[in-house]
């Protein structure tokens, strides 16, 4: 199931995987806002704050997984694991556009795959 937020797809990448022993339903987490960036182009070296409002309509604990591709040349998240982390652009010979992606899981099996509308590193 894909739903459209402004400038982001956010695609559900793990849907209702079953039910607790209890028999009730486990719901993803919800997209609230982002994930975005604070600006869509950068400078080698350069860091972007992104953005990410996500809550669990049952209250189960998230992770979240930041992911770049193409993966090379490297950008440095300052926390994969966190939220909101802030991202660094890497070193480019070249214009290169990176695409940004968070993966965010509950604790019961739900998850969505959010991602920031493409960042495009400039050469200097």
């Amino acid at each position: 199931m894909l739903r459209s937020h402004p400038g982001v797809l956010v695609a559900l990448a793990i849907s209702f995987l079953g039910s607790a022993c209890d028999g009730t339903v486990n719901h993803p987490p919800e997209v609230k806002a982002g994930p975005r960036a604070n600006t869509l182009s950068a400078k080698p070296g350069e860091v972007l704050q992104l953005v990410l409002e996500v809550q669990d309509p049952d209250g189960d604990d998230l992770e979240y997984h930041w992911s770049q591709f193409p993966e090379d040349p490297a950008g440095r998240f300052s926390d994969p694991g966190a939220r909101a982390p802030t991202w660094t652009a890497p070193h480019v010979d070249r214009p290169t556009t990176f695409v940004l992606q968070v993966n965010v899981l509950d604790n019961e099996g739900g998850g969505v795959l959010g991602t920031v509308p493409s960042v495009l590193v400039e050469v200097p």
